[in-house]
């Protein structure tokens, strides 16, 4: 019996014992939490290059990214306007083991069909243009001298590029022409289209404006932006000339106009390379500014003070010897060019003529700063 007792009082004792040391000991290191695949710090989101950092600065590297998207273009809708014009198959090859796949890559060549190869890669061109132009208006808006904010325009014409883009699979035309149409009873152009095309016209002339005339150097860009302007211009004026044609003649225009649109995507997208590589310039301060550039000054306007000349080339009260009436003192005030728009210390205008007494104020205003 007694021996019964005290195994269980061992028992017992070491099962306290084992709580004791289970509350008293460290807790354990937490085990690591599993991963799939082990990654590196530089693959954080936030260490990620952005848009920006990739786009072409140099003008070696822009060429090349345009060349490149012209020979795209070219091979893209050259197949499709040489069947235009010939009438015959986009390739006139003896292939018969190969036929049904030159078919196929005839069907996505055709600038008829309705899953043309030319007509996605515009959309993809306009889809990146957009992004190219909201990086833009992300640099643009920290420009200090931007005090009207015109760095929205960019912001404005990503969307443009946005909606053109998917009225390219989208009717938007046609159901804002039918709408307009119907609203105001008049139907310019076929179906109505006049209303999309003056609309469009409008649109991105004015926010193209707005966009690149704060930029400094902004020849290239308007130079290629102008050329996509042109060649949707003309998409739009091809559907018009085809009504009056006969139908095969009809069919070319109608071509034309499809290569007109295609190749207006690949030149938006041109611009807008131009447009950020401009601005990366202007980051970096690699902008050409003409250095020896005057100021045209207008009549009546003094010219700008110059730094003082020192104690020694001055009076007791800050004027030079002689000229009691002339002299401005530099303690009093800091005349800047009256072209920035900036006004002096003394409250009036940089570079104006000052009165008498406005400059008797000023010696006495320097005189007592020298005492303090």
């Amino acid at each position: 019996m007694s021996l019964a007792v005290s195994q269980r009082r061992d028992q017992r004792r070491r099962l306290v014992l084992s709580w004791h040391r289970t509350a008293v000991a460290p807790p354990a290191a937490a085990a690591a939490p599993r991963r799939p695949a082990d990654y590196g710090p530089d693959a954080l989101p936030e260490r990620q290059p952005s848009l920006a950092a990739v786009l072409p600065t140099s003008m070696g590297r822009f060429a090349a990214v345009s060349a490149v998207l012209l020979a795209v273009l070219a091979a893209t809708v050259g197949p499709g306007l040489r069947q235009a014009f010939t009438g015959g198959p986009v390739f006139d090859l003896e292939a018969p083991r190969f036929s049904a796949t030159l078919a196929a890559v005839g069907r996505c060549l055709d600038l008829h069909g309705p899953f043309s190869l030319g007509g996605w890669l515009a959309e993809l061109c306009l889809i990146t243009a957009a992004a190219t132009a909201l990086s833009v208006r992300q640099m643009r808006r920290h420009r200090r001298d931007d005090y009207q904010g015109r760095y929205r325009a960019w912001g404005w014409l990503a969307a443009l590029f946005t909606l053109t883009a998917c009225a390219g699979r989208v009717p938007l035309g046609p159901l804002f022409a039918a709408l307009v149409s119907d609203a105001t009873g008049v139907r310019p152009g076929p179906d109505g289209m006049g209303w999309w095309v003056a609309a469009s016209t409008l649109l991105f002339t004015s926010v193209c404006l707005w966009a690149l005339l704060p930029l400094h150097e902004r020849v290239t860009t308007a130079l290629w932006l102008s050329l996509c302007l042109s060649a949707w211009a003309a998409a739009a004026a091809c559907p018009w000339l085809a009504q009056s044609r006969a139908p095969d003649e009809g069919g070319l225009w109608l071509a034309i106009g499809t290569t007109c649109w295609i190749a207006g995507g690949f030149l938006a997208e041109i611009s807008m390379l131009a447009a950020a590589r401009s601005v990366l310039r202007e980051v970096r301060g690699l902008s050409a500014i003409p250095s020896d550039r005057r100021r045209t000054a207008a009549p009546g306007d003094r010219p700008t003070a110059t730094a003082p000349r020192g104690p020694e080339a001055t009076g007791d009260d800050g004027r030079r010897d002689g000229d009691e009436d002339t002299a401005t003192p530099a303690a009093a005030t800091t005349f800047i060019d009256a072209e920035d728009g900036i006004e002096s210390d003394d409250g009036g205008h940089a570079g104006r003529h000052l009165s008498k007494a406005e400059r008797k104020r000023l010696r006495k205003l320097a005189r007592m700063g020298r005492a303090a």
